[in-house]
C-alpha cells in the first residue's frame, strides 16, 4: 500500500512540474523511494541522438565523463525493438551492477527517452512493474512539456510573422538592401612602428658583455663606444704575443752582434727573422681581437634595444645582434596579418591605423611590400608581414616600438558576404566541406 501511495505522489509531483527539467529531476530523485538503486538516470531521445538529462542524488552529471559515456554506449547498443517493446536488464561486467532500461513512450509521439536504474541486484518483477507504471503515467507529461518547449520557439517565430503585409515587405526589403549593401572587405591586424634602413650592431668577438655605455633610445655619433666585451683573456693573449715578439727581437739583436766575431752564426739569422715575422702577425691578430671588444657606432642615430640590464653579463657569439641604429625621423609601419585573416590585396589598398598611445588619432599609410610567405613570430603566431610607409602629416615624430591596430581596406564586396566570411571559414574548418 505504501508503494502505491508513493507512486501516486510521484505522479502528482510530475504533473505539477512546469518544465521538462523539473519533471526529470522529480522522477530521478523519487524513484529510489520505490526501488533501491545506486543511481537513477533519465535520458532524452532527440533527432540528434540520446542525451542524459538528470541523475539522482546531489550529483553533478558530467556528460563527457567516463560514467556518462558508458551509460550512453549501453543505450545506443539497444535495438529500437528492445527499447520500445519491453523493459531490459543487463549486467555490467566491469562493475557487477545491473542496468535496467525502461522506455518513455506514447502512442502519438513514440519513443521519447527513458529511465535507467543502476542496482546491486536485478530488480524483481514487482519492482519492474512499479517503474513501468510510473513511466507509462509520466510519458504523456513528458510529451506535453516537450511540446510546450518547442511551441515556445514557434510562438516567437509566429509573432514575428504576424506583421501586416506592408510592414512585412518593408522589413524584408530593408534586410535585402542591408545584405546587398556594397562595402570594402577589411583586414584588422596589429601594427608596430619599426626603423627604416636600420644598421644592425653585432658582436665582433665571442665573449661576455662587460658594460653597455648607453641607455635605450640614446642619441649616438659615429665612432662612439657603445658596448664593451670582457677583455681579460684577449688582453692576456695580447701581452703574451708582445712579450714573445720582444724576446725574438732581442735574440736577433744578440746573434747579429755575435756574428761579427763568429761568421758561422749568420746562418741562424734567417730563421729568427721568419719567427719574428710570425710573432708580429700573431701580435697584430691579438691587437685586432682586443680592439673588437669595443663595439662602436657605425652611424649617427638612436640606439634601439630592449634593456641595458638584459645585455650586461650576457654571453654572445661573434656576429650576434646586440642592438639597432636608426634615424628617429625615418620609420615604417610593420603590419602582422594572421594567416586565417589574410585575403587577396595589393599595394593600392588603403591603410588606416591608430596607435595605443593616441587611440583617438587615425593615421594613414601606403603599402610598400607584402610578404609572399608567412613566418612565425616570437609568440608562435604565423603571420604575413606587410611594410607600409607612414604619411607624416604631423611634425611630431612617432617613436620606434609604438604599437597599435591597422585596418586595411581591400576589394569591394557585399555586406552579407563580408559578415559571413569568418563563420563560413569556421564551418568549413570543422566540417571539412
Amino acid at each position: 500500500m505504501d508503494k502505491l501511495l508513493t507512486l501516486l505522489s510521484i505522479e502528482r509531483q510530475a504533473q505539477e512540474a512546469r518544465t521538462l527539467e523539473q519533471s526529470c529531476h522529480i522522477l530521478a530523485n523519487q524513484i529510489p523511494k520505490l526501488v533501491p538503486v545506486i543511481h537513477a538516470l533519465i535520458w532524452i531521445q532527440s533527432p540528434l541522438g540520446s542525451r542524459l538529462q538528470t541523475i539522482s542524488g546531489n550529483v553533478v552529471l558530467d556528460e563527457k565523463g567516463p560514467y556518462a559515456i558508458a551509460i550512453l554506449d549501453e543505450i545506443k547498443s539497444l535495438s529500437l525493438s528492445d527499447v520500445t517493446e519491453k523493459t531490459e536488464t543487463r549486467q555490467n561486467k566491469q562493475t557487477g551492477t545491473y542496468l535496467t532500461f525502461i522506455p518513455l513512450i506514447t502512442e502519438q509521439e513514440g519513443y521519447m527517452g527513458g529511465v535507467v536504474l543502476e542496482t546491486n541486484a536485478e530488480p524483481s518483477e514487482d519492482q519492474k512493474r512499479l517503474i513501468e507504471e510510473l513511466s507509462a503515467t509520466c510519458a504523456p507529461i513528458f510529451a506535453l512539456q516537450i511540446l510546450r518547449k518547442e511551441k515556445g520557439w514557434g510562438n516567437k517565430i509566429s509573432a514575428a510573422l504576424k506583421i501586416n503585409t506592408p510592414k512585412k515587405m518593408a522589413v524584408i526589403c530593408a534586410l535585402v538592401i542591408a545584405v546587398l549593401f556594397p562595402v570594402r572587405s577589411t583586414i584588422t591586424a596589429p601594427v608596430e612602428i619599426v626603423p627604416k634602413n636600420a644598421d644592425y650592431l653585432t658582436s665582433g668577438e665571442s665573449g661576455l658583455i662587460a658594460t653597455v655605455s648607453i641607455e635605450p633610445g640614446a642619441v649616438v655619433k659615429t665612432g662612439d663606444i657603445l658596448v664593451e666585451l670582457d677583455d681579460t683573456v684577449l688582453k692576456a693573449e695580447m701581452d703574451l704575443a708582445q712579450q714573445t715578439l720582444e724576446m725574438a727581437k732581442a735574440s736577433l739583436s744578440r746573434i747579429q752582434r755575435e756574428s761579427l766575431t763568429a761568421p758561422e752564426k749568420k746562418s741562424g739569422l734567417s730563421q729568427i727573422e721568419s719567427e719574428i715575422n710570425e710573432k708580429e702577425i700573431r701580435l697584430s691578430y691579438a691587437l685586432k681581437k682586443f680592439e673588437n671588444t669595443k663595439i662602436k657606432a657605425t652611424r649617427d642615430g638612436i640606439a634601439i634595444f630592449a634593456s641595458k640590464d638584459a645585455l650586461e653579463g650576457k654571453p654572445v657569439q661573434a656576429g650576434d645582434v646586440l642592438m639597432k641604429l636608426a634615424s628617429p625621423e625615418d620609420a615604417d609601419l610593420l603590419i602582422k596579418v594572421p594567416v586565417e585573416q589574410m585575403i587577396p590585396l595589393d599595394r593600392t589598398a588603403k591603410v588606416n591605423f591608430f596607435l595605443n598611445v593616441e587611440p583617438t588619432t587615425t593615421r594613414e599609410a601606403n603599402i610598400k611590400s607584402i610578404g609572399y610567405e608567412a613566418s612565425t613570430d616570437e609568440d608562435g603566431l604565423s603571420t604575413y608581414k606587410i611594410k607600409a610607409e607612414i604619411n607624416q602629416d604631423t611634425k611630431d615624430p612617432m617613436r620606434i616600438g609604438w604599437q597599435g591596430i591597422a585596418k586595411i581596406k581591400t576589394e569591394w564586396t557585399i555586406l552579407g558576404l563580408d559578415i559571413l566570411r569568418k563563420p563560413i571559414l569556421f564551418f568549413r574548418r570543422i566540417s571539412g566541406i
